[in-house]
């Protein structure tokens, strides 16, 4: 895994924003949103959520949908051929304002209980789905200006460790694999790095760095992932886990 997150450092995608004002790029983040793996797979408020960011798309415009992880519940997916891609994602995300929109997709806790890798792959099946690598970073452009904006997506559980997703004490019990995790942090060092002269820089991930809810703050992301925020300027950290809005 160390090699292959070397090997991909330099996994990036430009957006080119038009959905929105002019000058804007307009997103929607929606995260823990993976169904059940039980029939009939989306559960009613996936469904009724699914609909209100359809209304939203059409009404107020959307360049792109950021997927922040807990993508299928309880354990991932099994493989790229797996029907739950079909039944909780495909046949949810339906109304006409999200049919044409990008999905920009990172991993959870739920999903790395399952196989990432075939996440990745599904990439190449579906035109919706952008998953390039388990990190990775993404250009906004905003139209109509000179300006630009950056988007570095994480995988907090590569950096943290894996973790029990309901109820308190499950916090992230350390990287399975240290390299990894110390090859992550280094990407994404250079990549704040080289985001100096970007008028935004937003940095996603699935764990909060801090939340009042029941997990509470990520002690790891406290310590590993505050300091880089606050040193470089960053605009805004995204985020799930928690399973409310703040």
């Amino acid at each position: 895994l160390q090699m292959l997150a070397l090997l991909w450092m330099t996994v990036t995608a430009t957006v080119a924003a038009g959905g929105g004002p002019e000058g804007a790029v307009q997103f929607l983040a929606v995260g823990d949103w993976g169904g059940v793996p039980d029939p009939p797979f989306a559960t009613p408020r996936e469904v009724a959520t699914a609909a209100a960011m359809g209304r939203a798309a059409t009404d107020l415009g959307a360049d792109f949908v950021l997927a922040l992880g807990d993508n299928f519940y309880y354990e991932g997916v099994r493989d790229e051929w797996d029907p739950r891609f079909q039944e909780t994602f495909e046949r949810v995300f339906t109304a006409p304002g999200l049919r044409e929109l990008p999905w920009f997709v990172l991993a959870g806790n739920h999903d790395h209980a399952g196989n990432v890798t075939a996440q990745l792959a599904y990439g190449h099946r579906s035109p919706r789905w952008h998953f390039p690598h388990y990190y990775y970073s993404l250009r906004l452009s905003l139209p109509g200006t000179n300006a630009s904006a950056r988007l570095l997506v994480l995988d907090t559980v590569l950096l943290c460790g894996g973790g029990d997703d309901f109820g308190a004490g499950g916090a992230p019990r350390g990287p399975r694999d240290a390299g990894a995790a110390a090859a992550q942090l280094a990407w994404l060092r250079g990549r704040l790095a080289a985001a100096r002269h970007d008028r935004y820089v937003l940095v996603a991930g699935h764990y909060p760095v801090w939340s009042v809810a029941e997990h509470g703050p990520t002690a790891c992301l406290v310590r590993l992932l505050r300091p880089l925020l606050r040193r470089h300027r960053v605009t805004a950290y995204l985020c799930g886990h928690d399973h409310n809005l703040q």
